[in-house]
């Protein structure tokens, strides 16, 4: 397969006319996203549909758009059975943003197990080319002496393009749908091959047998999905060992010890034990962080573009932190990460991590590493402010409004600070009129 280097850049849009409770938004995407805001205003739905574009652009879901289309790459060669060149096929952006906009209603309808589910969205890919065509030129390669060897060289917009046999097995729409999502991911700048989606309450999935798992949960949409990624993720072997060291002591001092697979089954080694124990045994935070820890210890996580449904739960404020150092290193490497969340202690971290990145612009490198001495700082997790996006969802009456945020310093998170401050004050009165009646 060539790749045609393409220097340009795009952005892609939600705009939510309606969803749940949601009305006339819009997000768009990030490296590095958070939503927030309070329970039950749509962040897990909005999500979700991040998380499908993904699923697009990573996975296999592309293919259904030509399937739809009932493009076949076998019987559009058929069509030109003497020709040595032309065009194979065409289509318009615009009926891949409408087939996009009403799939992602279905993913999250399947996802949420309410396929009857009711929305409005639209999907916008902004900085591509509003026409894709299909060309196909026969070549004849000659391998060695007098055996030769026949191919087809399919090309889109003159761009990228991929040989593929002449006369070969039927492909379906396979080297069509792949070479238009290799041109959006160059575009776009995404390099994850895969999705990963980790819902709310996955620890309560990770201590069960995988028979009992896939029994008790396998048609509940998003842990369907989940059970999915993680059985892969189990099975998932290192192919090279020269990667680094890093991700493997991250997750360490994260769990304060190792996840292990023994014939299928985790067990948790905590540092200091004398033998591990059984993952169904071990804390409720270490469940809820396996499969991130697994995807840390096989040195992966970048490969992912990762949904992760509330990171801090049953964590310890400490752990919190370590995770959102986690995440930040994470996108350093080139991850790409959404992420729900309830937490002051996470926010606040991933807002301190944002101001270092601007002091490390704003300070001599000589300062700056002193000065992340000085407060125990590793100088070199930071986030870049243009990597993030952030969103509060805000009830207004009975509807809710995305408000996006601004991240240059530091994502605001008010509905945090009134809770705060409430409680502080009521806090006080209690303890001033318990001292007045002793």
């Amino acid at each position: 397969m060539e790749n045609k280097k393409n220097m340009d850049s795009g952005t892609i849009e939600i705009h939510i006319e309606q969803l749940g409770p949601i009305r006339d938004s819009q997000i768009v995407l990030k490296p590095f996203m958070f939503f927030s805001g309070e329970s039950g205003t749509g962040k897990s739905y909005t999500a979700l549909l991040v998380h499908y574009i993904y699923c697009l652009l990573c996975n296999t879901a592309l293919s259904d758009f030509f399937k739809e289309l009932g493009v076949s790459y076998n019987q559009l060669m058929a069509e030109h059975p003497d020709d040595e060149a032309g065009v194979l096929y065409e289509f318009s952006l615009g009926q891949l943003e409408a087939w996009c906009s009403k799939a992602a209603v279905s993913y999250l309808g399947q996802m949420l197990g309410n396929p009857d589910l009711k929305a409005h969205i639209s999907i916008r890919f902004k900085g591509v080319p509003d026409h894709y065509k299909y060309t196909f030129k026969k070549e004849v390669l000659n391998l060695s002496g007098d055996v030769m060897d026949y191919f087809d060289l399919i090309q889109l917009n003159n761009g990228h393009s991929v040989r593929v046999p002449h006369r070969s097995e039927k492909w379906g729409a396979i080297p069509l749908y792949l070479l238009f999502q290799i041109s959006m991911k160059t575009i776009f700048g995404i390099k994850q091959s895969k999705t990963f989606l980790l819902p709310p309450s996955r620890g309560a999935l990770v201590g069960l047998s995988d028979t009992t798992r896939w029994g008790v949960m396998a048609s509940m949409g998003m842990y369907e999905e989940f059970l999915s990624d993680f059985s892969d993720l189990k099975a998932k072997k290192i192919d090279n060992a020269d990667t680094r060291q890093q991700y493997k002591e991250l997750s360490e001092k994260m769990l304060q010890g190792n996840i292990q697979i023994r014939e299928n089954d985790l067990f948790y080694e905590q540092l200091g034990m004398e033998a591990p124990i059984p993952i169904m045994a071990a804390a409720s935070s270490v469940k809820e962080l396996t499969p991130f820890a697994l995807m840390l210890q096989k040195e992966i996580v970048a490969d992912y573009a990762i949904l992760f449904e509330e990171p801090e739960s049953h964590l310890h404020p400490e752990m919190q932190i370590q995770v959102a150092d986690l995440l930040a290193y994470i996108l350093n490497e080139g991850g790409r990460l959404q992420v729900t969340t309830h937490s002051d202690y996470f926010l606040r971290r991933i807002n301190d991590l944002i101001r270092l990145h601007l002091l490390k612009k704003k300070m001599s490198e000589e300062a700056y590493t002193d000065f992340c001495q000085q407060h125990k700082l590793n100088p070199d997790i930071t986030i870049p402010a243009e990597k993030v996006g952030a969103y509060y969802f805000q009830r207004q009456d009975t509807v809710v409004k995305i408000l996006p945020q601004s991240a240059e310093e530091g994502i605001p998170f008010d509905t945090f600070s009134k809770v705060l401050k409430n409680e502080v004050t009521a806090s006080s009165f209690v303890y001033d009129k318990l001292n007045e009646l002793e």
